[in-house]
């Protein structure tokens, strides 16, 4: 538990005390050790508070994009916390500011705080009204689809039983067509039988006299 005393909540953030070598600089590998129970906990913002220090080494930058990038996979942050110029020239040079938060007093760091939490409350909020909207929007989708199948339902059989009726009107039209004097020959036939009749009627009346 010893390690977790080196730190203090300022705001969103766990902000480290900067750790030094017996020289005075600032002690990179050190501070990789007081970060890491912080990384392991969770934590999404951490910042280093490097008041007092004039000047940061190469192992420093890279220690601090190191955390920078493992906070950058929460959607968290990296701060460093100083009063001096020279420390925020070294950060430039390593093109830190860029990623990691640079802040001149521990009020900037409240009021930064204060807004990315009032951020993160309203993107969460935004969030559950999407949620609560959603099953809405899926059910009125399913009526809207049930309603389009009972419609083309209803048009389908309308055009199926339409269908049906002309395929029959086709069968007896050709019918007709296939055959379209059946009619004239059955008439044809009784009157040639009746002109026959009339013949041998006549023979017979003609052969009467006769005798």
């Amino acid at each position: 538990m010893s390690e977790l005393n080196n730190y203090r909540a300022v705001g969103l953030f766990d902000l480290v005390s900067a750790p030094v070598t017996p020289i005075g600089s600032f002690d990179a590998e050190q501070f990789k050790q007081d970060v890491k129970p912080l990384l392991e906990k969770g934590s999404a913002f951490i910042g280093v508070d490097v008041t007092g220090l004039d000047f940061l080494y190469s192992d420093a930058c890279s220690a601090f994009s190191q955390v920078q990038q493992r906070l950058a996979e929460k959607n968290g942050a990296f701060a460093v916390l100083t009063d001096h110029d020279d420390v925020v020239t070294c950060l430039k040079k390593a093109n830190l500011d860029k990623t990691i938060r640079i802040f001149r007093k521990e009020a900037d760091m409240v009021s930064f705080s204060m807004k990315e939490d009032e951020a993160l409350h309203h993107a969460k909020s935004e969030e559950e009204d999407v949620v609560e909207e959603v099953p809405t929007a899926k059910s009125n989708n399913r009526r809207e689809t049930a309603s389009m199948g009972s419609l083309r339902r209803r048009v389908t059989g309308r055009f199926t039983q339409s269908f049906n009726a002309i395929r029959k009107d086709d069968k007896t039209m050709k019918g007709s067509l296939e055959n379209p004097f059946k009619e004239e020959k059955s008439g044809s036939s009784k009157w040639i039988w009746l002109v026959v009749g009339l013949l041998v009627a006549a023979a017979a009346v003609a052969f009467a006299v006769l005798n």
